[in-house]
């Protein structure tokens, strides 16, 4: 048995006000204890590196073997180097101790030998509940203020006391010095163990989890200082001012406009010294403070206002923080949309009644600005702006920033989507560092930022949406504010984003609503909900680069949740001055027809790679949306829902991106294939570029202006005097989860396929649900040119399953498929699908099936257990090369046609797998059209955003034939009728 041996680093720290002793310890491991004095503050100080949905370790630091440890010192740092293994994970660990005068810098890598998916990288220190509960207070250097002792005895319900990225976190023992840790780059989270029945406290520093590339370093750290008694106290950053109460009777005093001069679209500030009786300044029963305003044109306006603390930004290093900059108050935001006279009245109610300022005069001047996005009057599938000219949505998601500088991170991302063309962006407003309404720490699921719980609003993060919504005007970018998320309402997930135990509308926080689905109907929620809406309306609602509302992101849509939006929405209408769009996702088609949900949205990815080209998904969903006679936006998109595109594109050419945003335009979309991995792909990897050229085609449309609707198929020729061969046709299965319209599909000879989009996921009777989320068979239609086998690929399976293929109705495989966890069975993975505690097999196999030549049935079904991925079919000597594997999508007006054309070999896939382009020569397109006139076709190259070629054609036939460019990947054509 081997004796770890220890190796010991005392640090004296002289403060000016008083002396206090750091020591550092460290064992043969690596593993440390902190001391300041005679407490131990943290102890058995490791990393470990945990599982997907904390399901357990994939290696610890504390299981490493001593004698595999190298240690070296050299000056004032001693590095630990030691292997990581355990499960999925092999790799290294390197820990650095650095000392300096002022205290210790603890830096620790992980480098993993091979891809991995993980869920965090953990930093993990103990604090014995004997010497800590009841007595060792906690401060936290961050705008909430938080602060507090841990506590004598367990709350199993409060058991995280905080969690956040402060600038620090400090620990005090009444009578002894301080300990103040400061993260590096990770977040922090002091929690109680007793919860699970271990003697301790413990603070954890983690990095984010998901998929980690090969060779990859996830780097965190903390630095340590000994303080003296009572210094963190002292230095703790004084937390955001609750909002203010008031009990003077009702006035208002010195109303006053920052201009009197302001161009139309622009923003005019009206502020006053308010007074009145309340206790909760954002509750509108209590006080509402509104603006009447009488425009030029007679109409008249009324404007919400809103109650604000103004803040400056303050940055040490390239940590920031928001400090109060002075009193809190009212005021109203307005922009003018004509220009003229204005007369601006404020209005002030409260209990006892109503007063109204005298009016103040503030005149609009003409100017570029365009206005609002609206939907196009003459071409209502598209967007335009006021003036009249188009607006076509050309962006990604931006959700959120964490992170110690999130105004400076929105500033690189804004700067460059902007630069390369980028109009639009997506935020989410939940419990980030720009949420307005969370639980207040501590609180299990920490949000960031000053929270002040249900009905009262984090102003410290009004204050930062301010300035993101600045940064994104002066980069030329409209913003969607998406409201909150479905994690809001459940516990749990594959990302562990479940957080209705810290929902403030939770009851068991103070709230109305005693379980998640309560929240669509209680009177009090959808009170307290339509108050939040007010204060977004009258604080941003001013904007024109506030591009929509979006209630939800992803909420399944229910009749209780589509009578909801319809309330909601009516709602938001009637108090937004400048009524801008609003939608939500998930849709239905209640929530699509309704009057006040301007557009339609859904969110598309493939799982684990299985889906190379999105095309016809795109296409698809996107006629499907059209429908409803409203834009549609591909508003989420990826090649893997769990994993980022830096996996698949590491080089970051950004194919699918590229891919996604030419589909979506040719399919009818109304703006681009929006990505989601902005932080871990788009920017760190430069991937703006893709927007550049789509930006250019875009804007050489006018779309407001032109209806369009989709192109019937559209006919791709190889050239006559070629011969004709067949190759294998491999068919991707298209939707990933839910029934598709059809689960019955015919292959054609030119690789397309009739009745699609193909459902991937079957669910066996036995599952439950009246099989209406999951058909349990597919059935095909095959006409095979020559006998051969067809071979069909399974996925994951749940569970378990049973799948069964029968040929002309004759079953020739009948085969059990259980699921366990990895290495216990005959898949080639597993992962534990944590909300259920079933374990999820991925298979990755094809099972042949022997096929005659000609016309047959094959149908494919899961027997029994949960459910099972058919992730492809494979046609052996299928389709023929009369019909190359070229996709051509096409949208029509009166006087104008879009097409992309675009070679289905060129996937993301390509530079990943290292295979060049091959390019295509000699084709023709016949495209459909009653028209006979001549028409002025130019062909795009989609790369370079330049017209190649210009050609003139004449329809006739009910076609209009064209001989496009020799191309590689893809190009695009602006067709226009000649006059």
């Amino acid at each position: 048995m081997k004796t770890a041996s220890w190796t010991a680093f005392l640090l004296c720290l002289v403060p000016a006000i008083a002396r206090a002793q750091l020591s550092v310890e460290a064992d043969a491991r690596g593993v440390i204890e902190a001391r300041v004095g005679g407490t131990a503050y943290l102890s058995d100080l490791a990393v470990s590196v945990v599982a997907p949905g904390w399901s357990g370790d994939l290696a610890n630091q504390r299981a490493v073997d001593p004698a595999a440890v190298k240690v070296h010192r050299e000056g004032a740092t001693t590095t630990y180097t030691m292997p990581l293994a355990g499960g999925a994970l092999s790799g290294l660990l390197i820990e650095r101790i650095v000392r300096d005068k002022d205290g210790a810098t603890l830096e620790f890598e992980v480098i993993p030998d091979r891809e991995v998916e993980l869920e965090a990288v953990l930093l993990r220190g103990s604090l014995a509940t004997a010497e800590h509960a009841g007595k060792t207070a906690y401060l936290v250097d961050d705008p909430d203020g938080a602060r507090g002792v841990l506590p004598a005895s367990l709350d199993a319900d409060r058991h995280i006391a905080w969690s956040g990225e402060p600038d620090w976190l400090g620990l005090e023992r009444p009578g002894a010095g301080g300990l103040r840790i400061s993260p590096q780059g990770a977040r922090l989270q002091l929690q109680d163990d007793r919860k699970w029945n271990a003697p301790h406290f413990s603070l954890l520093a983690m990095t984010s989890g998901g998929e980690v590339l090969a060779r990859k370093p996830i780097r965190l750290g903390v630095a340590l200082r000994a303080e003296a008694a009572g210094a963190l106290a002292q230095e703790a950053a004084k937390p955001v001012p609750a909002a203010g109460t008031d009990d003077r009777p009702l006035a208002i005093v010195a109303p006053r406009l920052d201009r009197d001069r302001v161009d139309v679209f622009a923003t005019v500030t009206l502020d006053a010294d308010v007074h009145a009786r309340y206790d909760n300044p954002f509750d509108p029963e209590q006080i509402a403070v509104d603006a009447e305003i009488l425009a030029p044109d007679g109409r008249k306006v009324d404007a919400p206002g809103y109650y604000h603390v103004p803040f400056r930004l303050e940055t040490r290093g390239r940590a920031e923080s928001l400090k109060v900059a002075g009193a809190p108050g009212f005021r109203v935001r307005y922009a003018p949309t004509v220009a003229g006279a204005h007369r601006i009245t404020l209005k002030v109610k409260d209990a006892s009644g109503e007063v109204r300022a005298e009016p103040l005069t503030f005149t609009a001047v003409a100017s570029k600005s365009p206005g609002f996005v609206r939907v196009a009057p003459k071409s209502p599938r598209y967007f335009a702006f006021d003036d009249g000219s188009s607006y076509f949505a050309v962006g990604e998601n931006v959700c959120w920033a964490n992170g110690r500088n999130p105004l400076a991170t929105y500033g690189a991302w804004f700067e460059g989507l902007g630069k390369a063309g980028g109009n639009w962006a997506r935020l989410w407003l939940a419990f980030n560092e720009k949420g307005l309404e969370w639980s207040p720490a501590p609180t299990p699921k920490g949000g960031i930022g000053a929270y002040q719980g249900l009905g009262r609003y984090a102003l410290d993060n009004a204050w930062r949406l301010d300035e993101v919504l600045r940064i994104a005007e002066a980069n030329g970018i409209r913003l969607m504010y998406c409201i909150g998320t479905y994690g809001e309402f459940k516990d749990g997930g594959f990302f562990n984003e479940g957080s209705w135990i810290s929902n403030p509308y939770n009851a068991r926080n103070g709230g109305p609503c005693a379980r998640p689905e309560d929240f669509w109907t209680d009177p009090t929620a959808r009170k307290l909900y339509k108050q939040r809406l007010r204060y977004l309306t009258a604080r941003w609602g001013h904007s024109p680069f506030v591009f929509a509302w979006e209630f939800w992101n992803e909420v399944e849509p229910s009749p209780v949740v589509e009578a909801w939006t319809s309330e909601m929405a009516a709602y938001l209408k009637a108090i937004d001055p400048n009524r801008r769009l609003v939608s939500t996702s998930y849709g239905s088609p209640p929530i699509w027809n309704d009057s006040n949900v301007d557009f339609t949205m859904t969110h598309m990815y493939g799982q684990g790679g299985g889906t190379l080209d999105f095309t016809d998904r795109i296409q698809g969903e996107t006629h499907a949306n059209l429908k409803f006679g409203k834009p549609y936006l591909l508003a989420e998109f990826g090649i893997d829902w769990q994993a980022g595109d830096e996996k698949w594109d590491p080089e970051g050419r950004g194919l699918n991106m590229h891919n996604g945003a030419w589909a979506s335009i040719a399919s009818g979309a109304a703006g681009t294939s929006m990505l989601w991995w902005w932080d871990g792909y788009v920017h760190p990897k430069n991937v703006y570029h893709v927007l550049t050229p789509v930006r250019s085609f875009v804007d050489s449309i006018d779309w407001a202006r032109n209806p369009m609707k989709p192109l019937g198929k559209i006919a791709v020729e190889a050239p006559a005097d070629a011969p004709e061969t067949f190759a294998d046709l491999t068919i991707s299965s298209s939707q990933g989860w839910g029934r598709t319209p059809s689960n019955r599909y015919t292959a054609l000879r030119d690789g397309t396929i009739e009745g699609g989009p193909v459902a991937t996921t079957l669910g066996s009777p036995r599952r439950g649900g009246d099989g209406k989320e999951l058909y349990s068979e597919v059935a095909w239609t095959l006409d095979l040119p020559e006998a051969g086998k067809v071979l069909v690929r399974i996925g994951e399976v749940c569970t378990a399953a049973r799948l069964r293929i029968a040929l002309d109705g004759r079953e020739v495989v009948d085969r059990a498929l259980p699921a366990g966890e990895p290495g216990k069975g005959p898949w080639k993975g597993a992962r534990l699908l944590e909300p259920y505690k079933v374990w999820v097999a991925d298979y990755d196999e094809d099972v042949a099936v022997e096929v005659p030549a000609g016309r047959h049935a094959l149908t494919i079904a899961n027997a029994d257990g949960d459910w099972m991925q058919v992730k492809s079919i494979t046609l052996p000597a299928y389709r023929s090369s009369r019909f190359p594997d070229v996709d051509a999508l096409g949208i029509a007006g009166d006087d104008l046609m879009v097409l992309w054309v675009h070679d289905r070999r060129s996937t993301w896939r390509d530079p990943y797998a290292g295979e060049p382009p091959v390019p295509r020569k000699g084709l023709k397109l016949a495209v459909p059209t009653d028209s006979t006139d001549a028409w002025r076709v130019e062909w795009w190259d989609t790369f370079r955003g330049v017209v190649v070629r210009t050609d003139e054609a004449r329809a006739g036939a009910g076609a209009l034939t064209l001989a496009p460019p020799d191309f590689e990947r893809d190009l695009a054509a602006r067709i226009a009728r000649t006059p």
